[in-house]
């Protein structure tokens, strides 16, 4: 892989701008040889699927929150570490959920009106998570379109991160499993979010990556947000179920879904440049709510909404080139199983190449 072009630390909506310049400059430099899917057979069935239903998205972003609030005033009410555990538990997963359904909004699937999906994606998505959806949707469509190569800024992210480099020893993995669950590797995620980062890029020049009403309407949610917890005194409850969930559990759920998506494919076709796992129904409440492991089916077809892909998937599975060279696992206990050193080597050295 050649050397990375693109800055690995404090990139701002500035460098953003200067990262898809650069990537356009230099395209044509990575035209990467893989043999192609054929489409022309699915384009039908893609069509019914990509439609966008207004009245889904506001019911399962209504259901998050509903379950979000429900842990919170849990808490409230039962001041007790054994109603505090679980209700952290189930809050991190929503927070997981509030993500991808984030990453739905960076495509324009959650409303037709790409106004009211912008709105509705930073307020009740990006924004409890520190993130915007217009950042975010600048760096990831370069990942998109440059999948793989050193201009796929999400490469460049897990290059700089010593913890995405695999295959591991099991010793090895186990304590990457540790420091994750304890949010001691954290700060490394937080540097690959500051690009994505509203706070981080509030006084940088207003441009379509980042424009003047996002940034209106984040100083506002953040005045009433912090009001509200201040005029509540509830500071050591929501510390415990909605603060430490979202920095450790998350911070491990996060990293093997990220993990999951690109780490170690054979990148020989477009259907093993990433991989879809299927996941069981702890693994989809955990880690891949609402189809974000189908990630064959969301390179191939992003139009296609996460809550549709698992249907994409298995109308694919009928098509023999995708049963040739799909790259498809079974849960994230088979993700593990394949990214694991072997035994034989086990005793020596792990490598550290992707």
């Amino acid at each position: 892989m050649e050397n990375i072009q693109m800055s690995t630390t404090s990139r701002t909506a500035n460098t953003l701008e200067e990262d898809w310049r650069t990537a356009l400059e230099r395209e044509t430099e990575f035209k990467v040889a893989r043999d192609r899917y054929a489409r022309s057979a699915m384009m039908p069935e893609v069509r019914r699927l990509s439609q966008v239903n207004n009245w889904k998205s506001t019911w399962v972003i209504g259901t998050q929150w509903i379950v979000i609030s429900t842990c919170i005033a849990l808490a409230i009410r039962f001041p007790f570490w054994w109603v505090w555990v679980p209700c952290g538990i189930v809050l991190a997963t929503r927070l997981q959920c509030l993500g991808v359904l984030m990453h739905d909004g960076a495509h324009y699937l959650l409303y037709t009106n790409r106004f009211v999906n912008d709105i509705v994606s930073d307020l009740f998505l990006a924004f409890p998570l520190g993130l915007s959806t217009t950042l975010y949707r600048h760096d990831h469509f370069i990942h998109h379109r440059f999948t793989n190569t050193d201009l796929d800024p999400d490469v460049k992210l897990q290059l700089a991160d010593n913890d995405f480099r695999w295959p591991k020893t099991r010793l090895a993995c186990a304590a990457l499993v540790l420091r994750s669950l304890l949010g001691l590797n954290l700060h490394r995620m937080m540097q690959a979010a500051k690009a994505w980062s509203p706070w981080m890029n509030l006084f940088s020049p207003i441009s379509p990556i980042f424009p003047l009403r996002a940034r209106v309407m984040m100083i506002l949610t953040a005045i009433t947000a912090y009001t509200a917890v201040i005029w509540s005194g509830q500071f050591i409850p929501l510390l415990a179920v909605f603060v430490i969930p979202g920095l450790t559990l998350l911070n491990f759920t996060n990293r093997v879904r990220v993990t999951a998506e690109h780490m170690r494919v054979p990148a020989t076709h477009e259907l093993n440049s990433t991989r879809t796992i299927v996941p069981t129904w702890l693994d989809w409440f955990m880690i891949a709510p609402y189809g974000v492991s189908y990630h064959i089916e969301h390179h191939l077809f992003p139009s296609v909404p996460g809550r549709n892909l698992p249907e994409l998937h298995r109308r694919l599975m009928n098509d023999q080139s995708y049963q040739r060279h799909a790259h498809v696992i079974y849960s994230y206990r088979g993700l593990l199983r394949e990214l694991l050193t072997p035994a034989a080597e086990s005793r020596e050295s792990s490598p550290t190449s992707l």
